[in-house]
This record gives structure tokens, C-alpha cells and sequence, in this order.
């Protein structure tokens, strides 16, 4: 019993550190020349809810993104994200 929540526990910091990858990795993509890369990173992270509220600064920096499709999207992803980040406790 005590392997099995063991590996529970390991699967579970597994998953955690490959999303946090998988997070940073769509923080890096708001950044690209493409805009429908960024509006693609935008409504990723806004699926990613509460666990992409590390994203909210670099959300907000699009805010003035050239691109109205961008902005849209970004503005989607913070009503979203500062939703599930009061909602979790998280500031």
C-alpha cells in the first residue's frame, strides 16, 4: 500500500514538472513573430487554467499586440486565469 502511494506521489511530481515545462515552453511562444502563434499560446494557456497563472505577466505585455485576433485571445486567457487564480487562492 505504501509503494503504491509512493508512486502516486511520484507520477504526481512527474506530471507537475512536465507542465510546468509544457507552460513555460507557451510563455516562450507569446514572444514569436507569428501572431497565430501567440493567439495559439494565449488560448492554450487560458485551457491550462489555474496552473498557467504564472503566465498573467506576459499575458498582460500582449495586451497592445499589434494583432486584434492577439489581443482578443489574451484578454480571454487573463479574464480566465485571474478567475481561477482568486478562485485557487493564488495572487
Amino acid at each position: 500500500m505504501a509503494a503504491d502511494c509512493t508512486s502516486h506521489l511520484a507520477a504526481q511530481a512527474n506530471m507537475t514538472k512536465q507542465n510546468d515545462r509544457l507552460i513555460r515552453s507557451l510563455i516562450d511562444k507569446l514572444g514569436d513573430h507569428d501572431p497565430v502563434a501567440r493567439r495559439n499560446a494565449a488560448g492554450a494557456l487560458r485551457l491550462h487554467g489555474a496552473r498557467a497563472v504564472a503566465a498573467i505577466p506576459a499575458l498582460t505585455a500582449l495586451l497592445d499586440d499589434e494583432d486584434f485576433r492577439v489581443r482578443d485571445e489574451v484578454q480571454r486567457a487573463l479574464d480566465r486565469l485571474k478567475t481561477e487564480s482568486i478562485a485557487s487562492g493564488a495572487t
